[in-house]
């Protein structure tokens, strides 16, 4: 019994999905020996057309999560910063329960390189939050900062008596009034 022959869009498919399949072995292999292979520039060509971008760290150790800490920080001129909740809708503050998840999202989508895109539109939903409450004007200065503390080894707390390091990020300062802009930009009329 034989299969039917392939008709041109199956050869087409089958194509596609080897050299897919191929690409997706390639973005597993740790990022120092991807560069050393002499084909890692077609890949990172055949990357930046799909757009899709692989992050893997399938060989690395993961660092356990001790705690994380998020936050909104806002400065009006002249007045000491204030923390206010991150977590939109609604500015709620960030969850200890939920702490690993939103920190994958954090590390994942706001810090990461690739996804300004994201980064941007979290930011101008975050400050069009604050200016809707009405308590601060469009000249006020909002931070995001993420803190997050990764369990030492064995090793690491008996020699460095601590039980985890803090990693912190920030994102910003940026004017509330800019950030809501680019989320809304102005229609010129003709």
């Amino acid at each position: 019994m034989h299969a039917p022959p392939l008709t041109n869009r199956g050869k087409v498919i089958v194509v596609f999905a080897s050299v897919h399949l191929v690409f997706l072995f390639f973005a597993m292999l740790p990022t120092r020996w991807r560069d050393q292979i002499q084909v890692s520039s077609v890949f990172y060509q055949y990357e930046r057309v799909t757009r899709c971008h692989q992050l893997w760290n399938m060989f690395e150790t993961i660092p356990n999560m001790h705690r994380t800490e998020a936050r909104l920080i806002v400065q009006e001129a002249g007045q000491k910063p204030k923390e206010v909740g991150m977590v939109l809708p609604g500015l709620r503050r960030f969850s200890q329960n939920d702490q690993v998840r939103l920190n994958n999202w954090m590390v994942n989508v706001i810090f990461n390189p690739t996804r300004g895109v994201f980064r941007e539109s979290y930011m101008a939903s975050a400050a069009d939050a604050l200016l809707r409450t009405g308590r601060y004007s469009p000249r006020t200065q909002v931070s995001l900062e993420v803190i997050p503390a990764y369990t030492r080894s064995l090793l690491g707390v008996r020699t460095l008596k601590e039980i985890a390091v803090e990693r912190p990020s920030v994102l910003g300062p940026f004017e509330l009034g800019t950030l809501v802009a680019k989320k809304n930009p102005i229609q010129s009329t003709p």
